[in-house]
């Protein structure tokens, strides 16, 4: 009777193993076919809304923020579904790390209070005397439950106030107390609302939204953080909400196969395959948040943010900077750094490219296309030796680790040099008069010194007395061609040689500008367009605040924006079965000058990459793969390319709504450079277009 209990056990177990690996199977299916619809409705009312040519009312506009605003309440809906589905899996991954208790309640209080503003309520936001600064949890599901429970407290609350308040218990456990004033639960509801997809008021009738999901997931959360979600409700006066955790989570506080700590991956050997980093895998969570001076800042010093994931390091730099008088900000993500970088505008940038979340170059393209912080110098220290990528997307310098303390102070002082000198310089080497004074009017203004120059002898004159922040270089000169003052600047130590921008009208063939590209930035070639490209790159050079500058050079820079010029006559490939979705990603990148191949699936795909070899006007020069597609998959696809020689370095970003573990590793195992899961951010897109881009 035992031996067949424990075999029908076994059979039972197996049976449930199964229908939990269909069950998760269903609902990846169901995400891409959710989020697929979902992905092109959100890019193309984006689109719109941002209103490009003019044409649309207020309130047209207004209507399609709705519209944008409803997708991604949709699209949150889909993620609750397919958190509770890896919950009941035991398919979620925990990451331990320090949390600071006052840097999470000025973090959510930032993130609720214009909500509760806006509903006429008082947020408070407070922990308690004796509480500890710090516990050891996971940060991200943590917050995650904590943002359920404020955002449901303001929610059911129409007057009063809604607070958080953390406090310490005598069993040595924190209590994080959310209370309300709103409509209260009664008591024969209280466990009723933490079962899936129930509510308190789930009638026709009901006043309030919501599908039920929130308060399941965080109790679930909640247990596999060890701890335990209590509620005490008193209807029409309020409701409290408390989450006990305890101070340290510890392995054995839980199933070991809930609890995985995480270790930064080791870098792999990429070969010719991917030129870059590749992003690291989505379920490696953020490091620990490491001390900097954010909660008392001053206006009279100047702040350096440091970006950087390894909390040694981080710390090194941060002493460093303090020495040099700089107030400190650091982050460890490629969000953080974004997020900080907008919040704070920072005088200079620490930053390193192997982050946790997406690799370094997107950040200094993300800062770099946003006039508000453009202007930030940003210098790399890297273990990847992406220099080249790095500079020309307009990093100020780079250094690969191990770095001495010495380089590092020379850094720093780099920023103190370039936060100071004024007015910047700017060498115009030109033979033309008219086109030299023209040039000086478009680039000179109050923070900026142009210098003529009419020949090459002229030129290296001025480079041997003094220093230029940028030179701008037409190629035919009466005593010297553009080249050999290039490759003389290049050869002789003691004449400075600046940032080069080429700036021609000659048609450049593919060997000159081969033979450019080791000494200049930029080439830009003289057209209708060229006084807007050429005011963006020196202006990028120079680091200057947009908004400082004269109005028509700012109207410039916003046209010259308008149209990257990175993607300008560009091939890209989409490989993608959904009609829609091509529709969408096409209007996001035809009218940035990109030209657009279409491949249904991977085998049309590989056969179009076959053709872009025999006819040399079409060379594909990026590829954007969906994952899920009929008769060849993006995986399989990927992999037959990655096979021939002639496509080792062809950048591929993989596109894909299937968000379920281990996509993300699958793909850049397959052979993708980067990683993008639907519905896609138009400009995190266009930035990953820009950065993998060959130049």
């Amino acid at each position: 009777d035992l031996n067949k209990s424990t075999a029908i056990l076994e059979s039972q177990t197996r049976e449930l193993e199964r229908a939990s690996r269909y069950k998760s199977e269903f609902l990846a299916n169901m995400s891409h076919e959710m989020r697929t619809p979902l992905n092109s409705t959100l890019i193309l009312t984006k689109l719109l809304a941002d209103n490009p040519q003019g044409n649309l009312t207020p309130d047209q506009v207004k209507s399609l923020t709705t519209i944008e605003s409803s997708g991604h309440d949709l699209l949150a809906l889909i993620d609750d579904v397919l958190d509770l589905a890896k919950v009941e899996a035991g398919r979620i991954d925990l990451t331990l790390q320090q949390v600071p208790i006052p840097r999470l309640l000025d973090s959510l209080g930032s993130m609720f209070k214009p909500l509760a503003e806006q509903r006429g309520l008082r947020l408070v936001m407070q922990q308690r005397s004796g509480t500890p600064d710090t516990l050891e949890t996971d940060s991200q599901r943590l917050e995650q439950v904590l943002k359920n429970l404020l955002s449901n407290a303001i929610k059911f609350t129409e007057v009063g106030q809604v607070s958080l308040e953390v406090s310490s218990l005598p069993d040595g456990r924190l209590a994080f107390t959310v209370q309300d004033s709103g409509i209260g639960i009664p008591q024969e509801q209280h466990e009723l609302i933490f079962e899936p997809f129930c509510q308190g008021d789930g009638t026709t009738s009901r006043k309030y939204g919501g599908t039920g999901l929130g308060l399941s997931i965080s109790r679930e959360f909640v247990r596999l953080l060890g701890g335990e979600i209590q509620l005490s409700s008193i209807p029409g006066q309020g409701s409290t909400f408390t989450v006990l955790l305890p101070q340290r989570l510890s392995s054995t506080a839980l199933p070991s196969r809930s609890l995985r700590t995480h270790s930064p991956p080791k870098p792999r050997n990429t070969g010719d395959i991917l030129p870059m980093p590749a992003i690291p895998s989505e379920s490696r969570v953020a490091p620990a948040h490491i001390e900097d001076d954010r909660e008392q800042l001053s206006a009279s010093r100047r702040v350096i943010l440091i970006v950087e994931d390894d909390e040694p390091f981080s710390k090194i730099l941060a002493d460093l900077a303090h020495e040099l008088s700089f107030q400190v900000l650091v982050g460890t993500t490629a969000a953080d750094a974004l997020a900080l970088a907008s919040r704070y505008l920072p005088s200079a940038v620490i930053l390193d490219i192997g982050l946790p979340d997406h690799s370094g170059l997107s950040v200094i393209d993300r800062l770099k296309a946003d006039p508000k912080t453009r202007h930030i110098p940003i210098h790399v220290v890297s273990g990847h030796d992406y220099e080249k990528t790095a500079l020309s997307l307009g990093a100020v310098g780079y250094m690969l680790k191990p770095v001495k303390r010495e380089q590092l102070m020379d850094a720093f002082r780099q920023f103190e040099t370039r936060l100071t000198d004024k007015p910047r310089r700017v060498l115009i080497v030109e033979d033309d008069p008219a086109q030299r004074e023209s040039l000086r009017l478009l680039l000179g203004s109050d923070e900026v010194e142009t210098i003529g120059a009419d020949s090459a002898a002229e030129c290296l004159a001025y480079l041997a007395e003094r220093t230029f922040d940028c030179m701008v270089l037409d190629l035919t000169l009466p005593d010297a061609s553009g080249f050999s003052l290039l490759e003389t600047l290049s050869r002789e130590e003691h004449l400075a040689f600046p940032p080069v921008i080429v700036y021609t009208g000659r048609e450049l063939s593919l060997d000159e500008e081969q033979r450019l590209r080791k000494y200049s930035h930029s080439i830009i070639i003289k057209g209708a367009k060229s006084p807007e490209r050429l005011l963006d790159e020196v202006t990028l050079f120079l680091h200057q605040v947009v908004t400082a500058l004269p109005p028509e050079q700012q109207r410039m820079l916003e046209k010259a924006r308008s149209r990257n010029a990175v993607l300008e006559s560009r091939r890209i490939l989409i490989v993608e079965d959904d009609v829609r979705n091509i529709f969408a990603l096409s209007a996001i990148l035809e009218p940035h000058g990109a030209k657009i191949e279409i491949a249904r699936n991977g085998r049309e795909a590989l056969a179009i990459l076959e053709k872009s070899l025999l006819n040399g006007d079409r060379v594909i020069d990026l590829v954007l793969m969906d994952i899920m597609m009929p008769e060849m998959d993006g995986l399989t696809a990927m992999r037959a390319i990655r096979e021939r020689p002639e496509w080792h370095k062809l950048p591929i970003i993989a596109l894909t709504a299937k968000a379920m573990k281990n996509d993300q590793e699958q793909a850049l195992a397959a052979g993708a450079n980067d990683y993008m899961a639907k519905p896609l951010d138009v400009d995190q897109l266009l930035s990953l277009v820009r950065v993998w881009m060959p130049r």
